[in-house]
């Protein structure tokens, strides 16, 4: 166990058996402590198998002590009981390629990442897994996600990588830098590969490659182009972070990607962000978007003003993304077909009008429009993404022994997958957040 799992289990470690005597922040629903029972519940579990229809969730000490159903499940005596009948419940999302750079205010560094990550779980996604950071804000990340197992948590996990790297010159340059990183307890390290001619070299980012794996990281990449996702695979890359958008994924490069076990993260919002501006989309309408109406406004006043809607109608990179995301779209479907790792991941928080927690959703429903079916999506945004990043000891599935991080909705998303903004309520460590749903 390395990179991400070995940082997760060093936190909970000789924690969690102490959470129940923790008591609620003023920012958590009151809620009872010893064990908690959720009955009658449709229950998808993350990893694919058939729902559990009327299922019943114990959890205690912050984690799933059972799932099942009928006399299969003993709920302890003067356990909580709270009746799910006719929810369905589904392990918290978990984005595998987010940012915190989206509060730009003057207000602490620390203050400001906690305030996403809590806008995050308004939206079910209980876990971010940030793939670049600003230089100063990885200590203060690496500090959110250290708390995480000291107490009841009001907002998303978090695991971080810092700056990507990138235009390094030289291996010794590169090693240095995942030192740097691997000093400040990163979880992972981020690389950009754009097809540029500043990029580095594959003998550089080999060597990057190389250092991360002894100081027992792994390395995302950036990149757009099917010659530089070979390059990265052979230089022993383990996660792609983005689609490959210029030409069709061929059968080598397939085979490599499973040979190699590496995740592959569609990030499709990234790119519809970039034209979807040259009018005011629908979504900015929607109620479920204006929930978090005060953190978005800002940037809606930007996008909806009509000389940066011309600027980008008239925007050749704008216009020539649109392409490039069929062809994402096609290059998805025939990844998952052929049963490569899909993690969902948005690369939200970044650049404008990238929502951090809609846009999840949204991604969400463009998976699925891509040809993906809603229980291929829904396991991409748990227990495929806790496997991607070297989560899934921990997260990304409802099973003993895991962290109790759910979504209850009120609808399946087996049916529609749009229904996974029917939210009941989120629960981090077997807790539900203060919400207004």
């Amino acid at each position: 166990m390395n990179g991400i799992s070995t940082r997760f289990a060093a936190v909970f470690l000789g924690t969690w058996l102490a959470w129940a005597g923790f008591s609620f922040q003023s920012s958590l629903a009151q809620a009872p402590t010893g064990a908690i029972a959720l009955t009658g519940a449709r229950v998808i579990d993350g990893t694919g198998a058939a729902p559990r229809e009327g299922a019943t969730i114990v959890i205690a000490d912050g984690r799933i002590q059972a799932v099942g159903t009928g006399a299969a499940v003993t709920i302890p005596a003067g356990a909580t009981r709270v009746d799910m009948s006719g929810k369905t419940i589904v392990p918290g999302l978990i984005n595998a390629h987010g940012h915190l750079n989206a509060d730009q205010s003057t207000r602490p560094i620390r203050d400001k990442l906690a305030g996403q990550l809590r806008v995050y779980a308004d939206y079910g996604v209980t876990t971010v897994v940030v793939l670049g950071t600003g230089e100063k804000d990885l200590d203060d990340a690496v500090k959110l996600r250290e708390a995480q197992g000291q107490g009841p948590l009001d907002r998303a996990r978090v695991f971080a990588a810092g700056s990507s790297l990138r235009d390094l010159k030289t291996g010794e340059e590169a090693r240095a830098r995942v030192d740097r990183y691997a000093d400040q307890k990163a979880d992972i390290i981020k690389i950009h590969i754009t097809g540029g001619p500043n990029d580095m070299t594959p003998d550089v980012y080999g060597a990057l490659i190389d250092q991360a794996h002894k100081r027992g990281l792994r390395v995302a990449a950036h990149l757009y182009y099917l010659k530089d996702a070979k390059g990265l695979l052979d230089k022993g890359v383990d996660v792609i972070a983005h689609s490959v958008r210029d030409q069709p994924v061929d059968a080598a490069l397939i085979a490599e990607i499973k040979r190699r076990n590496v995740g592959y993260i569609p990030t499709l919002t990234r790119d519809l962000a970039q034209f979807v501006y040259e009018t005011t989309p629908a979504f900015l309408k929607d109620a479920f978007f204006l929930r978090h109406v005060d953190v978005y406004r800002r940037e809606m006043t930007l996008l909806t003003d009509p000389a940066l809607q011309e600027k980008t109608r008239n925007s050749k990179a704008a216009q020539d993304i649109k392409p490039a995301l069929e062809q994402a779209n096609r290059n998805l479907k025939t990844l998952s077909d052929a049963g490569v790792q899909i993690a969902m991941g948005t690369d939200t928080g970044t650049n404008l009008g990238q929502w951090q927690g809609y846009f999840e959703q949204v991604e969400l429903e463009m998976m699925v429009k891509a040809g993906m079916t809603p229980m291929q999506v829904l396991v991409a945004a748990t227990g495929g993404a806790a496997r991607v990043m070297k989560l899934d000891q921990q997260l990304g599935a409802i099973q003993p022994g895991k962290q109790a991080d759910l979504l209850v909705l009120n609808a399946n998303p087996l049916s529609d997958i749009r229904n996974t903004r029917q939210i009941h309520s989120v629960w981090i460590a077997g807790r539900r957040l203060a919400d207004s749903y």
